[in-house]
């Protein structure tokens, strides 16, 4: 069996999913893995496929790396904790067989214990700041990662003498550095090391700002067209195309604002619109709009059902009165519900969603004839809520809109 095939199997058992998948992956082979994948190969070096596939131990570490990686692959997984979790596995389960004094003669437990803590050290104190360490801990841990490989290097050649258990590790340690061609071979790789530290750290940096960067635009997307649009586009590029859909679409003016702005300085109009919107926006926000959009004093919000927006226009009306009250002034409302064309309309360069048709015209002009403080409601919102809304008539209950040619039965909604 091999060490792919084990890890699928584990992952499976595991239940992960495909994000989870990729996370196991990407600790395996840049964490986890590394120390398995160099045992391996040192043993493979030295006794051969047969030896390997048939050896209980190797399957005992593919195990217990494999759990190391499963939990070190979570969101909230403790570094210094996580990086010891492989290690104390095998060695809590081969510990009983070898015996304490055989295990550790073994210079690859030996390494295997070194680099273990090493990097769970590493890996805590770069925890505690990301940002201030980063700049040491990862060219470090990058260089750790090569002395890793030359200590099985070292551990192969250590392997190879035919007094193994006897053999006197100082003398090898002199011919090993003695060699100029293991000089270069260990300073070589130690540069890489830090290199390849040093270019990882860039590409940590560059990934931080460009989440960073991504979060914002993602932010001024939604600001500018809502949460529905970015998620259906980012879900699927044509799901904005034009498509006829049922939408039910209120619009809240405030009365008079134009000859209220007249009479105020811009500084005192532009904080009480603003305060207006930042009391409006969340009470709309509560029930879920498609898009809610905002154009000079006037309010549009773009709902599913008529449920939806009669429920925030009774909310919305509510906080519209408690913030404008102290400035003398109201907002009039009015929802109204049927077919729409939905889609991103505008140019190569400005683009929104949005909805256009009757409905909408005749939206805003029923909110146009509301005065302060009322909420008209459309004969087919009536309709459909009939029985669940307490509404009164209106004097001209048959309305006759600018621009429409048959009149308008209204409705003035109760609370």
């Amino acid at each position: 069996m091999s060490t792919i095939s084990i890890l699928g199997q584990l992952n499976r058992s595991l239940g992960l999913s495909k994000s989870g998948m990729t996370d196991f992956l990407a600790e395996f082979l840049g964490n986890s893995g590394h120390f398995l994948i160099l045992k391996s190969l040192s043993d493979i070096t030295l006794e051969g496929w047969q030896s390997y596939f048939s050896s209980p131990a190797e399957y005992l570490l593919i195990f217990a790396m494999c759990i190391q990686t499963a939990y070190l692959s979570r969101a909230n997984a403790s570094r210094i904790f996580g990086n010891l979790i492989g290690v104390s596995i095998y060695t809590l389960v081969d510990l009983p067989y070898d015996g304490l004094i055989a295990f550790f003669q073994e210079p690859s437990h030996t390494v295997f214990w070194i680099f273990s803590i090493s990097i769970s050290l590493l890996e805590g104190i770069y925890c505690f700041d990301p940002i201030k360490m980063e700049r040491w801990i990862i060219p470090l841990k990058s260089i750790f990662r090569m002395l890793m490989l030359l200590s099985f290097y070292s551990v192969v050649r250590l392997s190879e003498s035919q007094n193994y258990f006897n053999f006197n590790r100082w003398l090898f340690f002199q011919e090993l550095t003695g060699k100029r061609s293991h000089l270069f071979l260990m300073g070589g790789m130690l540069v890489v090391g830090l290199l390849l530290g040093i270019r990882q750290l860039q590409v940590t940096v560059q990934e931080r700002q460009l989440k960073q960067t991504n979060s914002l635009l993602n932010r001024l997307a939604r600001w500018g067209m809502g949460n529905y649009a970015v998620n259906a586009f980012i879900a699927d590029r044509n799901g904005l195309s034009f498509e006829e859909r049922e939408r039910a679409i209120l619009f809240m003016d405030i009365r008079g604002f134009t000859s209220w702005c007249e009479q105020n300085q811009p500084q005192v109009v532009a904080e009480a619109l603003n305060q207006y919107y930042q009391q409006i926006e969340p009470v709309a926000v509560s029930f879920n709009p498609l898009r809610i959009s905002f154009t000079a004093d006037e309010v549009m919000a773009i709902y599913r059902t008529p449920e939806q927006a009669v429920s925030a226009a009774l909310a919305m009306q509510n906080v519209a009165k408690v913030v404008l009250s102290p400035y003398g002034l109201g907002a009039g409302c009015a929802v109204h519900y049927g077919s729409v064309i939905e889609g991103l309309f505008g140019g190569d360069d400005v683009r929104t969603y949005t909805v256009i048709g009757d409905v909408v015209n005749t939206a805003k002009r029923l909110e146009s004839s509301t005065a302060a403080g009322d909420i008209t409601i459309s004969d087919a919102v009536y309709k459909r809520l009939h029985g669940q809304i307490s509404v009164k008539t209106r004097s001209d209950l048959a309305l006759k809109l600018k621009g429409k040619m048959q009149s308008v039965k209204t409705w003035v909604l109760l609370e």
